[in-house]
């Protein structure tokens, strides 16, 4: 029920072009300074998960709304929301909702998370452009170069025209891969209400596990 929801911003299709070698691609530090400019993203998404150790894979659909450190996702299982002090992961088939103190170990990923230490945990062992259904493309390849990185190795495909990451394939310490895309990106879109905070609805079990709760 806990299970986490990994992000990092994904692309449509797989067609892939034949790679040259990249021109004037931003480096890791600019991806960050990128996302740190934008106000907010709304899209689509698609993970798929698999195991080099068995020969099954998950996929789940859902759509993902960010604002800087704050994330509202949602797939027809669960609703996960993180502001800079609390996160709700909603579980409709438990019929409970688990309120904590907000994540700080970024177990959750999104692009922002994921670029914040990106260039101290991991070297770009190369890059190249590519065409994806007519859309140019940078695509990293990064090693990791601490044991303090979550995953041993990543690749990173990022929009050329406003350097938006599309797409993240990694590879975890256990031989766990995840592959992330984003559909239908908005860039810095209005949002109404207030998506990243969480009403449990009625007849629902909340679990407070705040600090704050306890005392």
């Amino acid at each position: 029920m806990l299970r986490r929801l990994f992000f990092l911003g994904l692309l449509v299709g797989l067609g892939l072009a034949t790679p040259t070698k990249a021109q004037d691609a931003p480096s890791l530090d600019a991806l960050q300074a990128r996302y740190d400019r934008l106000t907010s993203l709304r899209a689509t998404f698609t993970q798929v998960s698999a195991s080099e150790f068995a020969s099954d894979s998950t996929r789940m659909n859902g759509r993902v709304l960010l604002a800087g450190n704050q994330y509202r996702v949602e797939t027809p299982s669960q609703t996960v929301v993180a502001n800079d002090t609390t996160t709700w992961i909603y579980s409709p088939a438990d019929s409970q909702v688990v309120v904590n103190d907000a994540d700080t170990d970024a177990s959750t990923l999104t692009p922002q998370t994921f670029l914040a230490t990106a260039s101290t945990k991991y070297d770009v062992a190369e890059t190249r452009s590519v065409q994806r259904r007519g859309i140019p493309h940078h695509v990293f390849a990064l090693t990791a170069t601490t044991e303090a990185a979550r995953f041993r190795q990543a690749t990173l495909w990022v929009r050329q025209s406003d350097q938006i990451v599309t797409r993240l394939r990694a590879t975890d310490r256990n031989g766990s891969t995840l592959d992330l895309r984003l559909n239908n990106i908005t860039v810095n879109p209005t949002f109404e209400g207030s998506p990243f905070t969480f009403s449990a609805p009625p007849e629902i079990e909340v679990v407070d596990l705040r600090q704050t709760a306890s005392q």
